[in-house]
């Protein structure tokens, strides 16, 4: 079992599962990313002599006012694309999972504790390699915010926003206006953006995009 972890930057079919923390998300699975900018990569070489690469690209965070005009208060727009590749022999015949997520980094908070949040769809996708048989389900409930024991900072947190099963070669999940909110931060918070896969033999790949202040 390997596990990579980096700071840095299609095949017969591919399908996933996801619940996606987005206000808009689109799911494209199977096929490669077109004239996309990769702002991250790594990989690990599994048992079966197969490269695993976890990849971000074209990723935005865009800093927004707080809708709740709380001084404690940062929120964020993120779009960008996560995307795994298999390569090798019996690549068609890797499973495993594919986490979106970030890290958020704050100088101090309010009482200890902070709450992290957003409001979104949930989906459901399976795309095959013929295109067909797609199923899509959206609610548009927002998720509940969670509170995360913080102590008083400096420190940082790990929050996964999505994840699903994948199978095959290669897929991509493409994210537009995630709205993400973090309240209870004094200062500036910071927040960099990561792709994890993991095969179900155990093997780990992750890869880290650059720093967004907030």
């Amino acid at each position: 079992m390997k596990t990579v972890l980096s700071h840095l930057g299609t095949g017969r079919h591919a399908k996933l599962a996801i619940l996606g923390l987005a206000t808009t998300v689109a799911c494209t699975l199977g096929g490669g990313m077109a004239a996309a900018a990769v702002d991250s990569t790594d990989i690990v070489v599994d048992a079966k002599q197969r490269t695993i690469s976890a990849i971000q690209a074209d990723t935005v965070i865009r800093g927004v006012p707080p809708l709740d005009r709380n001084p404690l208060t940062r929120q964020w727009l993120y779009d960008g694309t996560a995307e795994f590749t298999v390569t090798g022999d019996k690549a068609e015949e890797f499973t495993g999972t594919i986490k979106i997520g970030y890290l958020l980094g704050y100088p101090a908070t309010f009482g200890g504790r902070i709450r992290v949040g957003y409001t979104s769809p949930s989906l459901d996708l399976d795309i095959d390699s013929s295109g067909l048989g797609l199923g899509l389900s959206i609610s548009l409930v927002p998720t509940v915010t969670s509170e995360i024991e913080a102590g008083f900072g400096p420190g940082v947190r790990q929050v996964e926003v999505a994840s699903g099963k994948i199978t095959g070669t290669a897929g991509h999940i493409q994210i537009v206006n995630f709205l993400g909110t973090v309240t209870g931060i004094i200062g500036t918070a910071t927040v960099q953006p990561y792709v994890t896969v993991v095969s179900d033999s155990g093997d780990i790949v992750t890869t880290l995009g650059r720093v967004w202040e907030i």
